[in-house]
């Protein structure tokens, strides 16, 4: 059993590396203008307070 675990780890960490050399050279995609405003919008909508503006300080 702690074989099979070892050989299935290592073939993770393969698969992971392969994935990470791959996309090194992508560039992530810019959220759009407005993403972060319409996610704060739907979570109100919905009852959903969020406590990231907590966290900074605002208190809303």
């Amino acid at each position: 059993m702690k074989r099979q675990w070892k050989e299935i780890e290592k073939k993770l960490a393969e698969e992971f590396d392969q994935l990470e050399s791959a996309s090194r050279g992508m560039k992530t995609p810019s959220a759009p203008p407005d993403e972060f405003e319409n996610i704060l919008g739907e979570m109100k909508r919905r009852g959903i307070d969020p406590r990231v503006r907590k966290e900074l300080g605002n208190g809303k």
